[in-house]
């Protein structure tokens, strides 16, 4: 694992984040992923809820994201273009076989099966990585493109944003459809604007929130975040401007209150910080938890920890793993990495919650990109 670990304290931490291109690769799989001298391959791990061992389940040539199938068989990723003429590839591979194949469109896995909803040229699409057969899901045009999707945890609905760029009207400029995965009948739930800010996360769009019951879906919109319930069709206007997260049994909740995280027991009402020597300072941000992401069952979770800013245009972090017997950190020696140089991600968890996966990915510093900017996906 390339982990740095030199402690510098001055503070400098670029959030910056990208609006994603439409437009495909043409690359040929292989030249695409061949890793040069400089691109150390990129390798994904099992991590077991003891803390104590790794196992290697892949090793890819130099990829930038990735993520987890369902059945932990197939990895998605995307290796990066650092250049104004650089597209981002996207790609598939298999463990079991390990083939690497090039993808025509960026995607994101369905809820709890391999299959891969997929956006190539506009249009969204499902897809089957062992047939390779798709199915269309919904017409985009360059001018109607979908910008962001996900599917509800129990796969019955999925929500998508299309945008109209040639609406006048900046407030009905974007669409919130829903969409029955058995009938594929669809319909407009909602018209809205999207600031600037809610247009851009990390690398890769982020509009949509579902809670584990599958009734409700948050989402992104006139700048503040709405909720769609679903049994009534009722939509609701909130003042918080970060996704909550929910335990799969919703009886725990993450949020973000004024710059710091806590953990709310909804049965009881009560909450607790997530960060170490919590101050009320909206500013004091070190040793703190920014997402966590739920085990399958019960009350498990991993977090991703800023520890504290780095000289480099970087910062320090972690992954936090909690468990109910136990809590550790990875890297297992509590040793930290730079987020975007070292490019640990957490993966996904295995179906049965008793292990999850990390990537110890490519470098996306800054650095990389022309002009130290970073650059739409």
């Amino acid at each position: 694992m390339k982990i740095t670990r030199m402690i510098a304290l001055t503070t400098l931490f670029l959030a910056v984040s990208l609006f994603p291109s439409l437009a495909l690769p043409t690359a040929s799989a292989a030249a695409a992923a061949t890793a040069t001298p400089t691109e150390p391959p990129s390798k994904i791990y099992r991590i077991g809820l003891d803390g104590k061992k790794q196992t290697l389940v892949a090793q890819l040539p130099a990829v930038h994201r990735a993520s987890m199938s369902p059945s932990g068989r197939f990895v998605y990723a995307e290796k990066q273009g650092f250049t104004s003429n650089a597209p981002t590839i996207p790609y598939l591979y298999d463990t079991k076989t390990r083939q690497l194949s090039q993808l025509n469109g960026f995607a994101k896995w369905a809820s709890g099966k391999d299959e891969l909803l997929m956006v190539e040229q506009a249009s969204l699409y499902r897809y089957n990585p062992l047939t390779r057969q798709k199915t269309l899901l919904a017409n985009g045009t360059a001018d109607t493109p979908i910008l962001d999707y996900a599917m509800a945890p129990d796969g019955h609905y999925l929500v998508f944003v299309q945008s109209d760029l040639k609406e006048p009207d900046a407030t009905k400029r974007y669409k919130l459809y829903l969409q029955d995965m058995n009938s594929l009948k669809m319909k407009v739930n909602d018209q809205f604007s999207l600031s600037d800010d809610q247009l851009k996360s990390y690398m890769v769009p982020d509009l949509f929130y579902w809670v584990p019951t599958s009734k409700k879906v948050l989402y992104k919109a006139n700048g503040a975040i709405k909720e769609l319930d679903l049994p009534t069709g009722l939509k609701y206007t909130y003042s918080f401007k970060n996704f909550p997260s929910y335990s799969n049994d919703m009886k725990l909740r993450f949020e973000d209150k004024q710059g710091h995280g806590f953990i709310t027991d909804l049965q009881t009402g009560k909450s607790v910080s997530t960060q170490d020597n919590y101050t009320a300072d909206p500013n004091d941000l070190e040793r703190q938890l920014t997402r966590i992401y739920w085990s399958p069952t019960g009350h498990n979770y991993i977090a991703d920890k800023y520890w504290h800013p780095s000289n480099s245009q970087d910062f320090y972090a972690q992954l936090v793993i909690k468990t109910a017997s136990k809590s550790f950190v990875y890297p297992f020696d509590n040793s930290f990495y730079m987020n975007s140089s070292d490019n640990i991600q957490f993966l996904g968890w295995a179906a049965d919650g008793k292990s999850f996966f990390v990537g110890d990915l490519d470098s996306v510093h800054m650095s990389r990109f022309d002009k130290w900017e970073y650059r739409e996906r």
